[in-house]
């Protein structure tokens, strides 16, 4: 659940940081404000034929860097690279299928814009370039392969090499078992196990209850039919995370067709009021202990987002996500969120991340007192992991919680 810092700066430098979001913020779009249309049937582009893919590909076969996975193909490594391209570019869902954002009867986030400042950032060179780069990059490791960077001496003899010579050599390199260089590898997809963390650590003095802007946390509570409630915490238990903002944002899930649920554009005129959406964002970041209620249509959704000391959803967990189930009129505990900055792991790494732990009687026990029913009602969500979903944010990630059960596979379509 790392959230880069280089892009906490630049949101900084837009004015989005250590504010109070709204609940009902779209997941932030990469491709610019003019995206390129897409095909809206599984059609191969032409262009991609199996010697432009190789030829694609070979950017990341070079002097300085390669792709590995023990007993692969070329062939299997440029199917890999072109399918993590397609995902990066938000035209493929991680399952293979079209997403449905590029449906033109619904509201898609793709093509949402965001209007103005953020369009703009998004459209630049890190959004369009180096990170859609990184993207895919993420993409192939979450999916098993290694990146290994060249040692000097192979670098050296590779840039003496024919381009016949060259295309042999990363042929075999490819599937190799034993490779010289720095291997880059993702093995693990929960948050680290590391004390800095503190994440059992108890909270002290006064927490909060957040039920929307402007509504009093005392005020009766009350679920209309087909209405249900999510709940979560903001949790600061020592110097790292006091202060901090985060937000994490929930979105509707298809678990059938493995993507997200969008609003139809005529929703205002068809009158659909579903919940399609929605944002908990630090309202008060002082508080050790901050509680939102979040009222929901009942339905499958995801933790699709996350972000720290920033108001928009900067990391998505489209290649795995956290996914539960909302029946009408629940009460339902998701986990507290504890927001880190700067945190220096027993590796020598330091991160930022927002990091997860469960603490379900320290909800109850906030809400009870200033909404004893919610509190009453409190019940843990059942978690699932590995809820893929088409990509669309600036980093793109998978995020599994530690001992909770995967999706089964998807049914064939």
């Amino acid at each position: 659940m790392r959230m880069k810092l280089v892009v906490a700066g630049m949101l900084a430098s837009f004015g989005c940081v250590e504010a109070a979001v709204a609940q009902a913020v779209m997941p932030v779009p990469y491709g610019g404000t003019r995206p390129a249309p897409v095909p809206q049937s599984p059609t191969v582009n032409p262009k991609d034929t199996p010697e432009e893919i190789a030829k694609d590909s070979a950017r990341d076969l070079s002097d300085d860097h390669f792709y590995n996975r023990p007993g692969a193909t070329r062939a299997s490594y440029d199917a890999a690279w072109q399918r993590c391209r397609l995902i990066a570019r938000g035209s493929r869902t991680p399952s293979g299928s079209i997403p449905y954002s590029y449906n033109p009867a619904l509201v898609s986030p793709l093509a949402a814009g965001i209007g103005g400042g953020l369009g703009g950032l998004l459209a630049g060179a890190i959004a369009e370039g180096q990170q859609r780069r990184a993207n895919r990059r993420s993409c192939l490791l979450i999916e098993g392969w290694r990146m290994i960077e060249v040692p000097p001496a192979t670098a050296t003899r590779l840039k003496t090499m024919t381009e016949d010579q060259r295309s042999t050599y990363f042929n075999g390199i490819v599937g190799a078992a034993q490779v010289d260089g720095k291997v880059t590898e993702r093995t693990s997809f929960t948050q680290p196990v590391d004390p800095v963390f503190n994440l059992d650590a108890p909270v002290f003095g006064p927490g909060s209850v957040y039920l929307g802007k402007k509504v009093d946390p005392k005020a009766p509570f009350v679920l209309a039919p087909g209405e249900a409630a999510v709940v979560l915490a903001f949790r600061r238990p020592d110097a790292l995370s006091a202060g901090r903002s985060a937000l994490v944002q929930l979105a509707r899930y298809d678990v059938a067709g493995r993507d997200l649920l969008y609003r139809r554009k005529d929703w205002k005129k068809t009158g659909d009021k579903t919940v399609y959406e929605v944002a908990a964002g630090s309202a008060d970041r002082k508080a050790p202990y901050e509680v939102q209620v979040l009222k929901v249509t009942p339905g499958d959704y995801v933790i699709a987002s996350t972000a720290v000391v920033a108001k928009i959803a900067t990391t998505s967990y489209c290649f795995g996500a956290p996914t539960f189930h909302v029946d009408p009129g629940a009460v339902l505990y998701v986990g507290d969120f504890v927001p880190v900055v700067d945190a220096k792991l027993k590796t020598g790494e330091t991160v930022s991340t927002l990091a997860y732990a469960s603490h379900i009687e320290d909800a109850r026990r906030t809400l009870t007192t200033s909404q004893p029913a919610l509190g009453a009602a409190l019940r843990p969500a059942t978690m699932q992991n590995r809820a893929t979903y088409a990509c669309s944010a600036i980093t793109m990630d998978r995020w599994d919680l530690p001992g909770v059960g995967s999706l089964p596979p998807a049914a064939a379509q």
